[in-house]
């Protein structure tokens, strides 16, 4: 447990050197003494951050960058220390990687690897590297000879490095640094793919060339140096590899406070300087890393400030990461470990921080820098709501900024493309626009995206985390005006947001909105069709063809062996639950193509399985040249098997407007997460009204939420299981029900995630809570090794390393957990949060925090460094562990 009572006056003393998101704008005199960190140097290496980079693509599993690399201040490129025990001869160097618009790469083995000369020898050094929040710091040791690296991010684009020597030798030093770019390509766990070019034609393996200049011959890597022995690295133009992007004006600076004479050999440079033999000296080097020639011109008095400066810069960093862990660290309950999960939390956080750039005008935090494809700036508004949320707590203004980037491109009615969903909120925004949005504007840049994604939306928790930064800005930062600002800026953004979803998304017109899809060409033809594929019995391809008529007379045949649409993978993306069971995803007979264990095939075609358990249908299996087939193909067994397949089946509506245009699809179930999710819309809405003195909207809003959480308990609620589900809209079944719901509980796609939403919501009651609980503590239901996986281990699409079928994600388990202790039950809340703490793999060490944990084992899953998990520990840390 760390004191951190005592620093809090300091700090927040402080804190007007750091009241924006970056320190771009410090100032102070160059005299200025420099600052120690206290909290931070309580945490030392939290997160591993060592490496050795050799290929421009070095990799782990998911093709996730294989370190975690120093990142802050919005900059958009990344240090890492030497990894001392397998590279001892990189001391005294610092890994770099770059974010080439939306892909983080690795750039050099190490820049600026230092060496000294005394008398023109070498010194033979001992190091050591280690990390605090906010720093890499390095020190090297010789009898006589003492120095210190510290390196610290200090503006949006730029890093600088302190190198202070101690010389008590009396004898001329001799500064030597050394520079090496990756020359290979891609490595996976540390093996390079196979070369292409050494592979027969029909040998299947995935493989690459060698080398960056084989692979990517546009990403050509120039450096060159001036006459004070600067360097500058010239990036390529690169627009099509799904590894890096660049423009042809990218660039890498590295610019020192001292003059050195500097030599280039293809991928290396060496800078030598003599500083005598002064006993001490300062030398400062700044790393800067620009995506555009325009960002350069912007950088650079920036850069001669920091150089002329540095201390003050040096100051701003440490006072923001005090300020950072000050107010972020509050649990004075939490055991070390648990406190060091907090700290990690808040470094991953920070290190997903990107500055603007391109489209995006607003800091913003991206779902992680070291995933293949969540890093550059691109920002999800799911992700949004729960970042901020947890941010609120330590770092308002960014939580703010964050915020804003989600809306920044929120429809409206003038919308080049999509004037019919004023209000919508894009699912990915980024750096570069989709070339469908950049044609239509007219753009001649920033218009490429391979990213960026309108084909949905997320859920409506938008207004939870608004009120949320509100509080901490009030009671928390005692910025009351500010608090009450932000509620005034958000507010019509976030009315004309809920809005939307009743006009797009409520296709009964009966105040509960679905989960759907745009109109997309990805979704529908240009005559206005919706694309579905399927495929038959022995196909290997699917098959594609359009029509919301034929798609339903296909599925009311049965005949095809599996089936799926993009607007239903839409649709579950809108849930931010790609493939979760209660959206039809199990696995079929199809995805068994090519094995030839039967014992294999039975445990993948989970729909037979289905089948057979609830229809006695026969699921024996034929095998021909590794073709698998069911075995009885009679009719009864036909007919046993397509009875399976209905209760899997997903339909839609199409939503038109008043001409007739299809507008948007709406899947035909209400699901009880967003119906839960917007029982809190409501409701939060309700309180910003009342705030901002909008008394007869609040009253609209809370009469709203009241409707919604009736309708809830009402028709989404199964007594014979004791759980939540989504409901079918179904006319035939309302008419029978006769109680005013769309349809019945959707039972057949098992027990989820979702089952807990109206418990974290306040939508439950105290009857349907203490069910629900109950089946979150059954350990055969979802208590297991890491408890309240997204699908129950008895669902019949359950699979403990399936993405959403399965694997633990931690904002569920949060809604879990917060949902029990909502209802009186935090002892048994608690008992999950410390297994999750104990089981998850590397939580309380040094490994990356993940993107989600196999239920059963706690093994990571997912992408590395991931920002909502983050989030959530950090909140489970504030909430809980009392």
């Amino acid at each position: 447990m760390v004191t951190k009572k005592t620093l809090l006056a300091a700090v927040i003393g402080s804190l007007l050197l750091t009241a924006g998101c970056n320190s771009d704008d410090s100032s102070s005199s160059s005299s200025e003494e420099k600052k120690k960190p206290e909290l931070a140097l309580q945490f030392k290496d939290i997160i591993d951050r060592t490496g050795t980079p050799k290929h421009l693509a070095e990799v782990g599993s998911g093709d996730h960058m294989a370190y975690t690399p120093l990142h802050d201040d919005g900059a958009w490129h990344g240090h890492l220390l030497p990894d001392l025990k397998a590279n001892p001869e990189n001391k005294g160097g610092f890994g770099v990687t770059a974010i080439a618009e939306e892909y983080n790469t690795s750039v050099a083995e190490y820049f600026d690897k230092l060496s000294i000369l005394k008398d023109g020898q070498p010194v033979n050094f001992t190091a050591k590297a280690y990390s605090i929040p906010g720093a890499l710091i390095q020190t090297l040791t010789a009898d006589d000879i003492r120095v210190e690296m510290t390196l610290q991010f200090v503006s949006s684009r730029s890093s600088l490095v302190e190198t202070a020597v101690t010389n008590n030798s009396g004898q001329d030093l001799t500064l030597l640094w050394d520079g090496k770019l990756v020359e290979g390509f891609y490595a996976l766990d540390g093996v390079e793919k196979p070369v292409c070019s050494e592979l027969d034609k029909d040998d299947k393996q995935e493989c690459y060339e060698a080398t960056v200049a084989e692979q990517l011959p546009d990403l050509t890597r120039t450096l060159t140096t001036d006459n004070h022995g600067d360097i500058t690295l010239q990036f390529g133009k690169e627009r099509d590899s799904w590894w890096v992007r660049t423009r042809g004006d990218s660039t890498f600076y590295i610019d020192r406070s001292i003059a050195a004479k500097t030599t280039v050999k293809g991928l290396e440079y060496q800078s030598t300087s003599d500083i005598g033999d002064e006993q001490e000296t300062k030398i400062y080097t700044v790393f800067s890393h620009t995506l555009t020639a325009d960002e350069w011109k912007k950088e650079q008095p920036v850069v001669a400030d920091i150089l002329k400066n540095p201390i003050k810069y040096m100051n701003a960093t440490t006072t923001r990461w005090e300020s950072y862990l000050s107010h972020g660290l509050v649990n004075d309950n939490a055991t070390a470990e648990q406190e060091r999960v907090a700290v990690k939390a808040i470094e991953t956080l920070t290190g997903n921080w990107r500055s603007p750039a391109g489209m995006v005008s607003h800091d913003t935090v991206t779902p992680s820098v070291t995933a293949r494809w969540f890093s550059g700036n691109l920002t999800w508004p799911w992700d949004t709501w729960k970042q901020a949320y947890a941010m609120a707590h330590f770092n308002p203004d960014l939580a703010m900024e964050n915020i804003r980037t989600v809306f920044e491109h929120q429809v409206q009615a003038d919308d080049v493309l999509r004037p019919y969903d004023k209000g919508y909120l894009l699912d990915v925004v980024g750096m570069n626009m989709s070339k469908q949005r950049g044609d239509a504007l007219g753009l001649t840049e920033f218009n490429d995206a391979q990213t960026w994604n309108e084909r949905n939306t997320k859920p409506s928790l938008a207004s939870w985390a608004v009120w949320e930064v509100y509080t901490a800005l009030k009671d928390k930062y005692n910025r009351p005006s500010d608090a009450k600002a932000w509620l005034e800026e958000m507010y019509p953004q976030l009315v004309a947001y809920h809005d939307w979803w009743l006009t797009a998304r409520d296709t009964n017109s009966n105040g509960i909105p679905e989960y759907g899809a745009a109109v997309d060409p990805e979704h529908t033809t240009a005559d206005g069709q919706m694309i579905y594929h399927y495929k038959l019995e022995g196909d290997s391809k699917w098959r594609m063809d359009s029509g919301i008529e034929k798609y339903n007379a296909l599925l009311e045949s049965g005949d095809y062996v599996a089936i799926s649409s993009p607007a239903q993978t839409a649709a579950s993306w809108e849930s931010g639950r790609d493939d979760a069971a209660v959206f039809g995803f199990i696995d079929t007979i199809a995805d068994a193509q090519g094995l030839s264990n039967s014992d294999e095939i039975a445990t993948i075609d989970q729909l037979g399985r289905y089948a057979k358990d609830k229809y006695e249908f026969d699921n024996s299996y034929n095998i021909n040249a590794k073709t698998v087939t069911y075995s009885n193909t009679d009719a009864v067994n036909t007919a046993k098997l397509n009875l399976a397949k209905k209760d899997w089946q997903v339909k839609f509506s199409e939503n038109k407007d008043a001409s007739g245009e299809v507008i948007g699809y709406s899947l035909l179930q209400e699901s009880v997460d967003q119906a839960s999710y917007w029982y809190s819309d409501n409701k939060y809405l309700a309180q910003i009204a009342e705030v901002l003195g909008y008394s007869d909207a609040a009253e609209t809003f809370t009469q709203k939420a009241k409707d919604t959480k009736d309708y809830i308990n009402k028709c989404m609620f199964d007594t014979a299981t004791g759980f939540y589900y989504d409901i079918s809209i179904d006319s035939a079944e309302a008419k029978v029900l006769n109680n005013g719901c769309a349809g019945k509980p959707i039972v057949e796609r098992g027990m989820g995630a979702e089952g807990w939403s109206p418990l974290f919501n306040g939508a439950a009651t105290d009857a349907t809570a203490k069910a629900v609980v109950q089946n979150m503590m059954d350990t055969s239901k979802f208590n297991t090794t890491v408890p309240l996986g997204t699908a129950s281990a008895d669902n019949p699409a359950y699979g403990a390393d399936i993405y959403w079928r399965g694997r633990v994600w931690v904002d569920q388990f949060y809604f879990g957990v917060k949902g029990m202790a909502n209802y009186g039950y935090t002892k048994e809340a608690n008992e999950m949060v410390n297994k999750l703490f104990t089981n998850a793999e590397g939580l309380t060490k040094q490994l990356p925090i993940q993107e989600n944990y196999n239920p059963e084992t706690g093994a990571v899953q997912g992408a590395n460094n991931f920002s909502w998990s983050s989030a959530h520990l950090y909140m489970l840390y504030n909430d809980f562990l009392k």
